[in-house]
């Protein structure tokens, strides 16, 4: 009889007799593996194996079938759309599907708030080559910049990002799209129906069986419920998540001076410039002219860096100075700047950026 158990690292597990899955990899007897982080898995085995383990049991005796699931449509192939709330497992499902389908497989980080292959603010695409634990320790290949960490935002660019690296990169037996939590009110539930219609997915896994009577008709036959764990992360614990990677990316990236004029224009004045045909204050003195940005919150503006007309990188507006930007980032080489709505403090906590029109 199979046994299916939720487990939390860090911990070892060592397979005495027989053997057991987690995440996709198979373990058989003599072979061990080491969970390093705190991350939950789904733990299967049958009753004849024997295991040696210390990761803390979070529950048992499941029946949720994903691995099973995972595996036949990993076998059929075709393109994948994750949709569900935050923490219902849609991340999780797709490193399961990565595992199982590797090297055959493209995975299309859409979730700009949680993203896991790159930074918040950004969808990524990867193709891995090799089984992990963590999805993210394997990099990426090709990023967009969205600029915020929702969609809600402006659905249509975040729905234009995501089509744009689906469509520009090269195809595979199986694309798993993975989406973000934003699915209650019209608004969300538009954006998901222009993501369905726009990819136009061979199946659609949900995670909450009322959302499949949302769905628009001619997809319902599409959907595959998967049943959820309810372990959510609190509130907290995601901007945590999304602290460290900024922080992670950041603290080791390269300082980069360049002309203020490829970020908000020609300087005219100490807090006065000239872009994109009309004016940008930086400090709130009357009269105001054009635009007012906050020169304290322009200050830590993740960007997006742009080379031949597509987004390398991130970068961090460190400082500006005179006609001169400092940009943090792990990329050189870049032409060009955008920018989004998100800001980041010396504690890398995010504040948004606001473009305030000037009265006349």
């Amino acid at each position: 009889m199979k046994k299916e158990i939720i487990i939390q690292g860090p911990c070892n597990i060592k397979i005495l007799e027989g053997e057991a899955k987690i995440i996709g990899i198979r373990l058989e007897k003599g072979q061990s593996i080491q969970i390093n982080s705190n991350r939950t898995y789904t733990l299967i085995y049958n009753d004849n194996t024997k295991l040696e383990m210390n990761c803390k049991k979070l529950l048992d005796n499941l029946d949720l079938n994903w691995d099973k699931t995972a595996e036949e449509l990993s076998e059929s192939g075709g393109v994948i759309l994750l949709l569900g709330s935050i923490d219902s497992g849609k991340t999780y499902l797709a490193n399961l599907f990565a595992n199982l389908a590797t090297p055959n497989i493209k995975i299309i980080d859409a979730d700009v708030g949680q993203s896991t292959l790159y930074l918040p603010s950004f969808v990524a695409e990867l193709r891995p080559n090799r089984k992990s634990l963590i999805l993210e320790e394997l990099g990426y290949e090709k990023i967009d910049f969205f600029g915020d960490i929702t969609p809600s935002t402006n659905p249509k660019l975040h729905v234009q990002k995501v089509l744009r690296l689906y469509e520009t990169t090269p195809k595979e037996k199986l694309t798993v799209i993975d989406t973000d939590g934003w699915i209650s009110g019209l608004k969300a539930m538009l954006h998901k129906f222009e993501l369905i219609y726009s990819i136009d997915p061979d199946y659609i896994i949900i995670f909450d069986q009322k959302m499949k009577d949302t769905l628009p008709n001619n997809y319902r036959n599409r959907a595959i419920f998967f049943k959820s764990v309810n372990l959510h992360k609190s509130k907290s614990d995601r901007k945590n998540n999304r602290i460290t990677k900024y922080k992670k990316y950041f603290s080791s990236a390269k300082r980069i001076t360049i002309p203020s004029e490829n970020l908000i224009g020609r300087q005219i004045t100490d807090i006065l410039y000239s872009a994109w045909g009309d004016y940008i204050q930086l400090l709130q003195e009357e009269p105001c002219i054009g635009y007012y940005i906050s020169l304290d919150l322009l200050k830590g503006a993740l960007l997006g860096l742009v080379k031949n007309r597509e987004i390398i990188g991130a970068g961090l507006l460190a400082d500006l100075t005179s006609n001169e930007l400092v940009i943090l980032s792990e990329k050189e080489g870049f032409s060009g700047l955008l920018l989004g709505y998100i800001s980041l403090n010396d504690k890398f906590e995010e504040r948004r950026i606001r473009f305030r029109k000037c009265k006349s």
